[in-house]
């Protein structure tokens, strides 16, 4: 071959090769943009992450869950919501300890080629540690420019508080390391403070943290989706903003995904501990849960449902009562048709809700997490709230003088003609106004336009969420009357007094049913 050929020869390979790497060349990949949800132990993430979820838009989100218990509890209660496109269980330890490879490869598994972002069927991914866990390695590993999770883009690390919870007390060291990792801050349960100047308290023990976390305030962790995560609603006008547009499905309002990500981080938040404003006793990683001493207990129960009584009984006890968190699906004598979520937080604040109805056998699921516990001490006593378990039960009061005292009080209705045969020893009632502002419940209904079952959702939440001594506890279920009509009603299972505790009862029912009631200008009879 010539001089002349060797070079037209190259220079054809040349544009050989420019042609093979046009057309059968990679492309770009696609990145994952990432929020990062932290914060302590009942402060709110599953709600805040539900919230998300459940926002409207199409966001194809994927979810992983880490759980310091066993039993991952939270991955369970967003599974039965069925808003999330994919689900990732990390279970039974912290996502910063002992799972963070567990969580590298399922972000590289949706990443690679012909993976769940390839197809678009995930667009947008959460991550919620443990509230016991410190984030920062998490923050490192989503933030690396190389690895298993280099096309992951962080978007925020939003890390939400119990705004009641940090009032009373000093955070421990892992929400200490929650704060000053925080982009975001969500201040949740701001209805628990009493006023102004408690609020002030806790914002300026988030600051001292960290003074550069933008702070929002709010109950639920209703916040908007644009607040926590990079994304535009409603979007720009322009239709060269690079955005990714997403439909909303019930709207039809679009959701942009920004295309570049970075305007809600600040550059602190992946600081190593030794140079933020953390205590110095949280500059060695991966000890956090030795500092805190905290634990977990998993308990199942298959065999048999719960008493309900008996569970009042466990749940007001010092034991659980001193716990830092608590969280279950329960299976309840007389409610077997519905899954019972029930929950403590913060300052022993107690919660019940009805998730719906089993989807297969109904099975008792709850997890504890302490400083110091004594597991043999927790599972017995749990397993002494079965039905058939032969425990002395010292509140009992087979009188019943506690209905004596909600039939003597105008503002709840008795409903003697529901006795469930399997649900022994329950009594049913329900905060309905009637004799207080002279109205038939129907006309409160049709007339008022006050919906009593959501009234009556109120006032458990209110008795349940006091921090009175005794504690109070208060449970609902759906019955079908006489008539054939399906209400809400408030369970009385027997012991000493409604709720534990009829002071706190009473107390709550007059506050919900002037809220409830405050359109209402004078009663029905004129006065």
């Amino acid at each position: 071959m010539t001089k002349a050929e060797d070079l037209e020869a190259s220079r054809v390979n040349i544009f050989l090769h420019a042609e093979n790497v046009r057309v059968f060349g990679e492309h770009e990949r696609p990145v994952l943009p990432t929020c990062l949800v932290t914060g302590f132990l009942g402060a709110g993430k599953t709600t805040l992450l539900n919230h998300i979820l459940s926002n409207g838009s199409n966001l194809r989100i994927a979810a992983a869950i880490n759980d310091f218990a066993e039993l991952n509890i939270d991955e369970d209660l967003v599974r039965s919501k069925d808003t999330a496109s994919k689900l990732v269980e990390l279970s039974n330890g912290c996502v910063c300890c002992h799972l963070l490879d567990d969580l590298q490869d399922a972000v590289f598994k949706m990443l690679e080629s012909g993976g769940d972002v390839e197809r678009d069927a995930v667009n947008y991914l959460m991550v919620e540690t443990s509230g016991v866990s410190d984030p920062l390695h998490v923050i490192r590993t989503l933030d690396a420019k190389f690895g298993k999770c280099f096309r992951a883009r962080l978007d925020s690390v939003v890390t939400v508080v119990d705004s009641d919870q940090l009032a009373f007390h000093a955070p421990s060291d892992a929400a200490i390391s929650q704060l000053a990792c925080a982009d975001i801050v969500i201040m949740n349960k701001i209805d628990l403070l009493k006023d102004k100047s408690a609020a002030d308290l806790v914002e300026s023990r988030i600051q001292f943290y960290n003074s550069d976390a933008v702070i929002h305030k709010a109950n639920h962790c209703n916040v908007p989706l644009s607040a926590i995560l990079d994304v535009d609603v409603p979007p720009p006008t322009d239709s060269t903003s690079g955005g990714n547009a997403i439909t909303h499905e019930s709207s039809q309002m679009p959701v942009y995904i920004s295309a570049t990500g970075g305007s809600l981080r600040r550059p602190t938040s992946s600081i190593p501990a030794k140079t933020s404003k953390r205590n110095s006793a949280n500059t060695a990683l991966m000890t956090h849960l030795k500092r805190d001493k905290f634990t977990s207990v998993s308990v199942t129960i298959e065999s048999e449902p719960i008493s309900l009584l008996k569970l009042q009984n466990f749940i007001c006890s010092p034991l659980v009562q001193n716990l830092s968190r608590m969280k279950g699906v329960l299976w309840i004598q007389g409610m077997d048709d519905y899954r019972c979520v029930i929950h403590l937080s913060g300052r022993g604040r107690l919660g019940f809700e009805l998730d719906g109805k089993w989807s297969g056998p109904p099975t008792s699921t709850i997890a504890f997490i302490g400083s110091n516990l004594n597991p043999d001490e927790i599972k017995t006593s749990f397993s002494h709230c079965t039905v058939n378990a032969l425990v002395k039960i010292t509140t009992m009061d087979f009188s019943h003088k506690g209905l004596d005292v909600l039939k003597s009080s105008k503002e709840f209705q008795i409903f003697e003609d529901v006795q469930e045969k399997e649900d022994f020893g329950s009594h049913y009632f329900r905060l309905t106004g009637s004799e207080v502002y002279g109205y038939k419940e129907e006309e409160i209904e049709r007339n008022l336009r006050i919906d009593t079952d959501e009234m009556n959702i109120d006032l458990a939440d209110a008795v349940n969420a006091s921090v009175d001594r005794p504690k109070a506890f208060l449970a609902y279920k759906r019955v079908t009357l006489n008539g054939g009509e399906s209400k809400l009603v408030l369970c009385y299972a027997g012991g000493l007094e409604p709720a534990n505790n009829i002071e706190v009862l009473l107390r709550e029912a007059i506050k919900v049913l002037s809220v409830h009631f405050r359109n209402v200008q004078v009663c029905q009879c004129g006065t």
